[in-house]
């Protein structure tokens, strides 16, 4: 007997409960166009804030990238602010999607941020333990630490 698969209904989702939505999206370009320093601050706070920072968190957490950083905040900070610093490249006019962009340079930012991490890691060594060094890095270190 042939079984009948039974197919979920699609889930409806709510676009309020969407943390960047077609709000966020004209609160940017509002943002943009206004010279009111009162009324960017509001829209930056009350509006882009929260949407950058939902979706910051997301990439942190479904990519792993806190791993090689200080601390999970600093991350998430640091990639806030650099978000803030690029709205004015956003561009709304070429018909893309707000979303769509800022996802695309917070990745961007966190990977080129993890690559450095990993870099400044692998070029930091330790003389706790002279046995963990390679030849390579034994031949550096022992005439610093002889003094020949």
């Amino acid at each position: 007997m042939e079984e009948k698969k039974t197919e979920k209904p699609a889930k409806k989702i709510d676009p309020l409960k969407l943390y960047f939505n077609s709000d966020t999206q004209h609160a940017i370009v509002t943002f943009q166009g206004t010279e009111d320093k009162k009324e960017r601050d509001r829209l930056y706070v009350q509006e882009i804030l929260p949407a950058f920072e939902k979706l910051v968190e997301n990439l942190i957490n479904i990519h792993k990238f806190a791993g090689l950083y200080d601390s999970y905040d600093d991350l998430k900070n640091d990639c806030v602010n650099f978000l803030f610093e690029t709205i004015n490249k956003f561009d709304a006019s070429r018909g893309t999607n707000a979303f769509s962009y800022f996802n695309v340079v917070a990745k961007n930012w966190l990977i080129i941020k993890t690559k450095q991490k990993t870099q400044k890691t692998k070029k930091n060594i330790s003389l706790d333990d002279p046995s963990m060094l390679s030849t390579y890095e034994r031949n550096i270190v022992d005439p610093i630490v002889t003094g020949k």
